[in-house]
């Protein structure tokens, strides 16, 4: 009796290693299979694309999901449109915040963009409308006009009734939690919506990605004040809590960066002549701007080109291979100077000893993002 125990625990001992050998081998088959397949994909890839706008296969990465948090804004227009048209990342939703115009009216302009791009079916969630000192927006710098679209209404807008009910702060604040650690905000106008996010809620920048900032200037050169952005100068409070609290990785662009990259007034001449009915729109609505800012500072010699902020931005949180030359520092928001209030300061020599706390884009590819930025506005109409 036990000569035969003995025989059937040899049996089961040998079928358990043979199961597991099997188990083992069949495991190795589909890892091989794996890497064959992404070796195919990569080179696949690299038959196909363009070294130069080389981005990644949108049938083979799952889309980077993101909340666009906008001022809108002409600029924002291009920008917001850049992102809808893109096969990278999926618009999650769009938050509004006070600064070329009210809240309120920036979400009027945001229907009329997703109108424009056939998107209507992304959520709109209406934001801060004043500052954090309780500074209110009716019309900021009257730079797009008070309507922040060029004081050129639309007859055929969409219904403000699409607008959520829900506030923009509450949105942020839900959808970080939906989908923690999986989305980014791209930050396209003051700060307010962010920061009021964060004193809600703690822990809102650990539920974030990313977050996507155009604002701030690194050489305290300003284009609102001798030496503030715009952004940064609607809230410069709201400015500086998120770059001391929000704790997920943030990426900077600000205002010399975009001021180096403008275009000439020859390739905006060829741009307004191609033929795209979004392109029409657009240079529809940027006619006030054109007459009453651009035209008359290009006179006095104040302005040599036109010029570009969030839709370099958007690049970059579209493609991260826009970015050039970055630096990670430590970075401050001045709120007392007489004339440096809202002046983004930077640690370059690290005499303050802090931890770097933001990524500042000092150089970033043109063409790259022109490329992408053409490619949106010529979609099929």
């Amino acid at each position: 009796m036990a000569e035969k125990l003995e025989k059937i625990l040899i049996n089961k001992q040998f079928w358990e290693r043979s199961i597991n050998f099997h188990q083992e081998h069949s495991a190795l088959k589909v890892l091989a299979t794996e890497i064959r397949t992404v070796k195919q994909r990569f080179y696949t890839k690299k038959r196909n694309l363009k070294l130069e706008h080389a981005v990644p296969d949108c049938k083979v990465n799952m889309k980077k999901k993101i909340i666009i948090d906008t001022d809108a804004g002409l600029d924002d227009a291009q920008a917001i449109l850049m992102a809808l048209t893109s096969c990278h990342v999926e618009v999650v939703a769009i938050t509004t915040v006070m600064g070329n115009t009210g809240s309120p009216q920036v979400a009027l302009n945001v229907l009329r963009i997703l109108k424009l791009a056939d998107r209507l079916d992304i959520p709109i969630y209406v934001g801060c409308n004043q500052a954090l000192n309780g500074y209110k927006v009716e019309g900021c710098s009257g730079y797009h006009g008070s309507d922040g679209f060029g004081e050129s209404p639309d007859p055929d807008a969409p219904d403000s009734s699409l607008v959520q009910k829900e506030d923009g702060v509450s949105a942020l604040i839900r959808l970080s939690k939906q989908f923690s650690g999986d989305i980014s905000v791209v930050c396209i106008g003051p700060l307010t919506n962010m920061a009021m996010a964060l004193r809600k809620d703690k822990m809102f920048g650990q539920q974030l990605e990313k977050c996507y900032i155009m604002g701030g200037n690194y050489y305290g050169k300003g284009n609102v004040t001798v030496s503030a952005e715009f952004n940064f100068h609607v809230d410069p409070e709201a400015a500086r809590e998120v770059l001391h609290d929000l704790c997920c990785p943030k990426t900077l662009l600000g205002w010399e960066t975009c001021d180096e990259n403008s275009f000439s007034w020859d390739w905006y001449k060829t741009f307004l002549k191609m033929k795209s009915n979004r392109i029409k729109y657009l240079a529809e609505l940027e006619k006030y701007t054109m007459n009453k800012y651009y035209i008359p500072n290009i006179n006095k010699g104040l302005i040599q080109n036109y010029e570009m902020a969030d839709q370099f931005l958007m690049a970059i949180a579209l493609d991260e291979n826009v970015i050039m030359e970055s630096k990670t520092v430590y970075a401050d928001v001045e709120l007392k100077g007489e004339l440096t209030r809202a002046q983004m300061v930077v640690d370059w020599n690290k005499i303050l000893g802090k931890e770097p706390n933001v990524k500042i884009v000092t150089k970033l590819d043109r063409d790259r993002a022109e490329k992408m930025l053409m490619e949106s506005l010529n979609e099929n109409d």
